[in-house]
């Protein structure tokens, strides 16, 4: 089996495949009976204007099943992790959760070339291609900026608004 190499040359290493795994299991990847309910019901032929094979869900089950160092492949950062597949498959495979936790595994591990990340603190957020899908359809919308902060900055950012407006920390309402 031919490892993938990272850009930097390197392989995935012992304990980030073993991570993966774990991850699988954890979301049982090893229960895909092969239906196809996951890739009837996936969004990204809407999203991205075409059915791609590698992209889909089933596929990146079959391949980090059998090719478990194949994680540098970019379809892999496709997929919106919508719940769709989770909520109608049959075998309650959980590929959202499982979606999720691979990425932050991927880019804690270096991987992080399909990522975009927080422009305040640097935490990973979604893929850079669902990023752009969103400036597009939020191109002119004043709350585009808003794309490039976590969850977490936005609301420190808002806890502050609500401080200000509560006359300097005073609680809300008092």
């Amino acid at each position: 089996m031919q490892q993938a190499l990272r850009k930097d040359g390197k392989t995935p290493t012992a304990d980030l495949r073993e991570a993966i795994q774990t991850l699988m299991e954890a979301n049982r990847l090893n229960l895909c009976v092969e239906c196809g309910k996951c890739s009837a019901i996936c969004p990204m032929v809407k999203l991205y204007g075409e059915y791609v094979h590698n992209r889909g869900t089933r596929s990146m089950v079959e391949r980090l099943c059998f090719d478990p160092d194949g994680i540098d492949d970019e379809a892999l950062w496709y997929c919106w992790a919508c719940t769709e597949c989770t909520f109608f498959c049959p075998s309650g495979v959980d590929f959202q959760n499982f979606m999720t936790g691979f990425r932050q595994l991927l880019v804690s591990h270096g991987y992080s070339e399909h990522a975009a990340s927080c422009k305040i603190c640097g935490a990973y957020m979604m893929p850079k291609r669902q990023l752009q899908i969103l400036e597009t359809t939020l191109n002119g919308n004043g709350n585009a900026e808003l794309l490039y902060e976590c969850p977490n900055c936005k609301k420190d950012k808002y806890l502050s608004v609500l401080h200000k407006l509560a006359g300097g920390g005073k609680a809300v309402g008092r």
